[in-house]
């Protein structure tokens, strides 16, 4: 996929420290994309990992513009707090949406508490990429936290997605092979989710497997 968004939306506000990549954006548009327009006015979302909400925002940008139309509400997970004045910020930038947007300062282990089960219907997430003992850290533990599973690991990732979806939701994913460590993203989700979700690679964002997860028998 070309590097160039073609789908402009908005200047987001964002730390200096750290800014989103492409990723995100095309990660919105493709699951916009694979959107049934008579489903969307009833849809729970959660943007997970959020930072200041790029992934959710982009998404709920194009429904409004092109289906006129927007989720009822939608949850933006985020650990680190110092993305809460610039999610703030991005809704003004976003302009007038019927959605409820919620920024939940919390671990994504949360998901699999009771109040959670099978709340969202539509689940978007572009999380981090590494692993503290398959990378190199960053003196800023703001940047590690992005980048690196430091506050929880994969595994409960996949597990907190799985028993926060609806049973005819749809989950969609970024995830990015560490093949110079022999640890391919694919294999592992899979196993990991054996018997409690089925995985589709619906494509390649970038390099990275844009994929989609889904009750098994819903």
């Amino acid at each position: 996929m070309s590097s160039i968004n073609p789908y402009y939306t908005m200047n987001y506000s964002q730390p200096e420290e750290y800014r989103f990549s492409h990723d995100s954006v095309f990660l919105a548009r493709r699951v916009f994309e694979l959107t049934n327009p008579d489903s969307v006015a009833s849809l729970r979302g959660l943007d997970l990992c959020s930072g200041c909400g790029i992934i959710g925002m982009d998404y709920l940008f194009h429904c409004r513009k092109e289906f006129a139309t927007v989720p009822k509400t939608f949850d933006f997970m985020e650990v680190q707090d110092i993305y809460r004045a610039h999610f703030a910020e991005n809704i003004q930038r976003l302009g007038p949406v019927t959605t409820q947007l919620n920024f939940v300062n919390q671990n994504y282990n949360i998901l699999q508490r009771p109040e959670f089960s099978q709340k969202y219907d539509l689940i978007l997430c572009n999380p981090p990429y590494f692993f503290p003992d398959k990378g190199t850290l960053s003196p800023s533990e703001f940047k590690n936290r992005c980048r690196f599973f430091i506050d929880s690991d994969f595994k409960q990732l996949l597990l907190g997605v799985v028993a926060s979806l609806a049973p005819q939701g749809q989950a969609y994913l970024l995830l990015r092979d560490l093949a110079e460590h022999g640890w391919h993203s694919v294999e592992e989700a899979g196993s990991i989710l054996q018997g409690k979700a089925g995985i589709e690679v619906l494509g390649d964002i970038r390099g990275t497997h844009f994929v989609r997860l889904s009750h098994l028998n819903p």
